[in-house]
């Protein structure tokens, strides 16, 4: 009697836990994708000479704003990738890394006005249904502040580089991560952007940042390119890790029925 009446709570709670994911609709196994990138804010304001201020170019249709600033007068520039800061892709399987866009500074010697700061926005569309229009899910924008410093370059450097001296970008901003709900499924979008890094202390108070902060060095007279990468993930409901336990209970419970 005591082993039926263990099984019947172990089937009954599994059966409730069948319930709480009946609702769910299968897990999206490819996605196709629209970016939209720019830089919503920038300092020194704008200024058609490069050696007063920073000229912005290049607007993306969405956000209406620059995607290639310029400043000094031998035009160092910071540049987003794709067509006027847009990317797209098509089947993008779960869990599998793609490249949304990049980040490229073309680092020179300069005079005059340098960049100090700036916002990048970033939107994403996402479709489940590869091929078919219209995209879906919208998840919230994100945004990250960028403060950059241009450093001296008469060998005092403020982190360990050659000379000329390294210049600094510390990236600040919105999780590199970020959840969304889609047909009772949960899924995470992860942005993972290449050689980002925990920056020495030095290089953060120099850049005025908290000790700590993220962010990459740049070489002086190069093109330095860094790629953003996406990956999409499905994540685990809680009625799922229900079903788990569920599933660990009854084998714990079919165990010790066996030894009574």
């Amino acid at each position: 009697m005591k082993i039926f009446k263990k099984a019947i709570t172990v089937l009954t709670l599994s059966t409730l836990g069948l319930t709480f994911t009946a609702s769910a609709g299968p897990i999206v196994t490819a996605w196709d994708w629209v970016v939209d990138n720019a830089f919503t804010a920038f300092a020194p304001p704008t200024n058609a000479n490069p050696a007063l201020g920073v000229l912005g170019i290049n607007d993306n249709t969405y956000w209406s704003a620059p995607t290639t600033l310029i400043w000094g007068s031998n035009a160092s520039s910071l540049a987003l990738g794709g067509v006027n800061g847009n990317t797209s892709g098509t089947n993008l399987a779960n869990g599998a890394l793609t490249q949304t866009t990049s980040l490229t500074h073309n680092n020179f010697v300069i005079n005059g006005a340098s960049l100090t700061s700036a916002t990048l926005s970033t939107r994403l569309l996402l479709d489940p249904n590869p091929g078919v229009l219209p995209f879906d899910i919208t998840p919230p924008a994100l945004t990250y502040d960028i403060s950059f410093l241009e450093t001296n370059n008469d060998g005092s450097c403020e982190v360990v580089s050659p000379i000329p001296c390294n210049d600094i970008f510390v990236i600040d901003g919105s999780d590199f991560s970020q959840p969304f709900m889609y047909d009772g499924n949960m899924y995470n979008v992860e942005l993972l952007i290449s050689g980002l890094e925990v920056l020495s202390n030095t290089a953060c108070t120099a850049a005025g940042a908290a000790e700590g902060c993220l962010g990459f060095t740049t070489v002086e007279n190069a093109s330095n390119t860094f790629a953003v990468d996406m990956r999409i993930t499905a994540v685990p409901e809680p009625s799922t890790i229900l079903l788990l336990s569920l599933a660990m209970f009854g084998i714990v419970m079919s165990v010790r029925s066996k030894r009574v």
